[in-house]
């Protein structure tokens, strides 16, 4: 299973598996942080007709400060991904062993959709911002009506 990690050490954040974009930019990263790592549950949006659904889960080493993460379904209207529908959940995931997982549906239609996940939050005192994309998933009229 594919995980994303986002490790934070020494005022920096980094991403150490995975694809996304993580802001912070103040210096080198020290692999061995304490980190969370964010992953979707399956790599494209799921299809349980009439809806569509993305899922994904957090699990952390330690526990940030602040966490809240959207997680959205994103559609593709003439080249320009809408959100379809999104969550805000801004509690804390527990340390591991446990984890924080995450939903949010949509009505169906045919077309390309993916999933989207915002994360703002702060670990140790410093701030974070991780987002990533899923695989973008071709949806056709078999499935669910066009719009």
């Amino acid at each position: 299973m594919k995980i994303i990690r986002a490790a934070l050490a020494a005022c920096s954040l980094v991403l150490t598996m995975g694809a996304g974009n993580l802001t912070d930019g103040t210096g080198p990263a020290n692999a061995s942080a304490k980190s969370c790592g964010f992953e979707f549950s399956r790599s494209l949006p799921m299809v349980l007709t009439p809806q569509i659904t993305g899922r994904g889960l957090v699990q952390c080493d330690a526990p940030p400060e602040e966490h809240t993460l959207t997680l959205a379904l994103q559609y593709d209207n003439n080249g320009r991904w809408e959100t379809a529908s999104s969550k805000t959940d801004s509690s804390i995931p527990p340390s591991a062993p446990g984890f924080t997982t995450y939903e949010v549906s949509a009505a169906c239609y045919a077309g390309r959709w993916r999933m989207a996940v915002s994360i703002l939050g702060r670990l140790q005192g410093t701030p974070f911002a991780f987002s990533d994309y899923s695989t973008v998933r071709e949806v056709p009229s078999s499935q669910c009506p066009s719009r």
